[in-house]
């Protein structure tokens, strides 16, 4: 004698119409397929930020042990970078990431960067980001948007201005950003500035900079 709790309640299997299991089967293909897109699309999104979260620093950046393209300074307690760090477009993210988007939006080709350090003290850096904008008005785009309200207009390069101990500037397709860890240190940063300006307006031929470094 089966009990209240003890009845089965199991439908039997032949009970079941041929059209219920087709609807069954719909629904099961469904409910899939919807799983399956919902992964894709989630891994789809997610790709640029694994990416960067996994990517090591030897497969996004290139640094390179030529640092001609950062002039020397002639001041004995400075030392200049002593190689520089090479971002294209879709690596620029490593350095500046949060910012990246806004230079994205005005055709940056490429960012170099280096620092500047004191001989005898490892906290007094000055670090230079050195974007080429792929064309003149991008870059004046570029150093129009990031002005302070607090800035001092300065004569280095095509347009310049100083602000909380920091230079900025643009040359042609190029706009360039000194910045030193301490404001003390501003005056190396502006003469970094004049003299990288200066660079970028007449480069120095490759052969001439090749027998340079040789003689050195």
């Amino acid at each position: 004698m089966s009990t209240l709790f003890g009845r089965r309640y199991a439908r039997p299997a032949a009970a079941i119409s041929r059209t219920e299991k087709t609807v069954g089967v719909v629904i099961l293909v469904l409910v899939v397929g919807l799983v399956a897109t919902f992964i894709t699309d989630v891994t789809r999104r997610s790709a640029p930020r694994l990416q960067a979260s996994t990517m090591s620093d030897a497969q996004a950046r290139k640094t390179v042990a030529d640092s001609h393209a950062f002039p020397a300074l002639d001041l004995a307690d400075w030392r200049s970078p002593t190689g520089i760090e090479r971002f294209s477009a879709d690596e620029l993210y490593v350095k500046i990431d949060g910012q990246a988007e806004a230079y994205l939006s005005l055709g940056v080709v490429g960012l170099n960067f280096g620092t500047y350090s004191r001989r005898d003290d490892d906290t007094r850096t000055i670090d230079v980001y050195w974007y080429d904008m792929g064309s003149p008005e991008s870059a004046g785009r570029v150093f129009q948007q990031d002005q302070p309200p607090d800035r001092t207009v300065v004569s280095i390069g095509d347009a310049a201005y100083v602000s909380a101990g920091a230079a900025f500037f643009r040359v042609g397709r190029h706009y360039v950003q000194v910045l030193p860890a301490q404001s003390a240190d501003a005056e190396v940063a502006h003469q970094i500035a004049e003299r990288l300006a200066a660079s970028i307006a007449q480069p120095v031929p490759t052969g001439r900079t090749e027998r340079a470094s040789h003689e050195q």
